[in-house]
């Protein structure tokens, strides 16, 4: 879905082995959300710099599973270095028909965070450490098979 972005990169760091319960299809939906709203916020901040004749930043968006600091976690971390989310909307985000873009429904982090509480976790929102932008957290319940 993404490979053909340009300017854009997309990197997976992984936890080998990594087992969680919990409904592909709705997971996936969850997967695929975040990493749209990354690459849509990098196209915007692309073409506003290309507008304003500034140079364009590579965009980054880099997947992370790994370990939770929780005992029996696992934590999916999607973050770029885009612009991130403006602090007056960070509180927000996972309101159904919340947006700020110019097409959409705003149901997408809404939904996301119901398919991720149904399946006994969690996702927050925080700016990205490493790459300055956004980060999106997902802490999910370790398989117990």
């Amino acid at each position: 879905l993404f490979d053909n972005k340009e300017n854009i990169s997309i990197e997976y760091i992984g936890t080998p082995d990594a087992v969680i319960m919990g409904p592909k299809p709705q997971l996936t939906r969850v997967i695929v959300n975040l990493l749209t709203n990354a690459v849509q916020a990098l196209e915007i901040m692309q073409e506003d710099k290309k507008e304003r004749g500034e140079e364009i930043t590579p965009g980054i968006v880099r997947v992370l599973l790994r370990e939770s600091s929780r005992e029996g976690w696992y934590e999916i971390a999607v973050e770029d270095n885009g612009p991130g989310v403006p602090a007056e909307n960070v509180d927000k985000v996972f309101n159904p028909k919340f947006t700020t873009k110019s097409s959409g429904s705003g149901l997408g982090l809404a939904m996301s965070r119901s398919i991720i509480e149904k399946c006994g976790g969690e996702i927050l929102y925080r700016k990205s450490y490493s790459l300055d932008g956004a980060c999106f957290l997902i802490r999910l319940p370790k398989s117990e098979s």
